[in-house]
């Protein structure tokens, strides 16, 4: 059973994440361990370019063995998002590369239909996904609320992935949010 971090915008997407923990829990936690952390952390803590993906993997993903990433249309803006795929991304002291699923909610399915383009992920996600020598799960909430049992199968696909993933990971990172979301003060 693997160790999961879920990344989405609470205030937007928090029903997904809530669906997934609680399809868990029907299933007596056999499907993941959560990692559950509260960005709130992240907003108390001293933040800056240098320290602030590390602070993410030791205080946030807390030992991860896969992050998923619920992504909507807003999820690019974040600044959060991006330093959790780069978090995500790197060993950190005892915390090794996570793997990576990648879950498109249904706005962007209902706007784009099966041909979501990749400018919608954050950033470094983009950056790496089309990479040869990277391997990330790629799938849609419908697929995975048509069959939850499916669920084990893409969490341990992605972790077996990070292992074999060489992703370009870059130094820009962006302290605050893009348009219309506040930023850390």
């Amino acid at each position: 059973m693997r160790k999961v971090y879920i990344s989405c915008y609470e205030n937007l997407d928090g029903k997904y994440k809530d669906s997934l923990v609680k399809s868990n829990n029907l299933r007596e936690n056999r499907l993941f361990t959560l990692v559950d952390s509260n960005e709130e952390v992240v907003n108390d803590a001293f933040i800056n370019k240098e320290n602030v993906v590390h602070f993410v993997k030791k205080n946030l993903m807390k030992g991860a063995d896969v992050v998923i990433f619920l992504v909507s249309e807003e999820t690019k803006k974040r600044r959060i998002s991006d330093w959790e795929a780069r978090a995500a991304m790197q060993k950190c002291g005892i915390f090794e590369k996570c793997g990576i699923v990648v879950i498109y909610l249904p706005d962007l399915v209902e706007k784009y239909g099966s041909k979501i383009p990749r400018n919608v992920l954050p950033e470094i996600l983009e950056k790496n996904i089309n990479k040869r020598d990277v391997f990330m799960v790629e799938t849609t909430w419908d697929k995975i609320k048509r069959d939850i049992n499916i669920f084990d199968k893409l969490l341990n696909t992605a972790y077996a992935y990070s292992k074999m993933s060489n992703y370009e990971i870059d130094d820009v990172v962006t302290l605050e949010n893009k348009s219309n979301f506040p930023t850390i003060k």
